[in-house]
């Protein structure tokens, strides 16, 4: 994009029974080319929807909201997914930059910093099933990695605590214990 100034736009369109929404950073040039994009018959045309989408990919234009999600997916049964990117990359300093909301109560969320899966002082994924179930997985710089604790915690439903001990994305060391503590591997 060669255009200085940066301004943003939303798109929507709607795809069996999932509503689409994505805000893209446009510069100078492409709203330029937006308010008199011509067809082959030399007519005026009018962007919309999925059309409208591609054709921002085909310029270029990146994923952008600087308040807001960039990216929104509504399902028909009620589930929410939503992205927060800057300039192209997932990223949020204040919260997940991915989360999802399942109509029956599960949940993900993950955290993201100029692109890459990472949290300081937390899990950066976190997953919770409907049914009680429970994951947290510790990421820096987009590998697995937790000084003085295991990066991947399951908490599953039958009271199994599975744990995995990874140090710059390599595995090191798997534990499992049940409800009492023991180990039963």
């Amino acid at each position: 994009m060669t255009g200085s100034k940066i301004s943003h736009i939303t798109a929507r369109s709607r795809n069996d029974g999932i509503e689409i929404t994505r805000t893209y950073a446009i510069n100078e040039d492409i709203a330029r080319e937006l308010g008199g994009t011509r067809d082959w018959l030399f007519g005026y045309i009018k962007l919309t929807g999925k059309d409208l989408l591609a054709w921002l990919e085909y310029k270029g234009c990146v994923l952008d909201c600087p308040d807001d999600p960039a990216v929104v997916r509504r399902s028909s049964d009620g589930s929410i997914y939503e992205e927060y990117w800057r300039l192209g990359a997932l990223h949020r300093e204040d919260g997940p930059a991915v989360v999802w909301r399942s109509a029956t109560g599960a949940t993900e969320e993950s955290y993201y910093r100029d692109g890459k899966r990472h949290r300081d002082g937390g899990p950066a994924f976190v997953r919770r099933g409907s049914d009680g179930a429970r994951e947290e997985r510790y990421y820096r710089d987009g590998e697995l990695h937790r000084e003085g604790g295991p990066a991947v915690v399951t908490h599953r439903v039958d009271g199994v605590r599975e744990e995995k001990y990874y140090r710059n994305g390599t595995l090191v060391k798997k534990k499992r214990r049940t409800k009492a503590g023991s180990d039963p591997t």
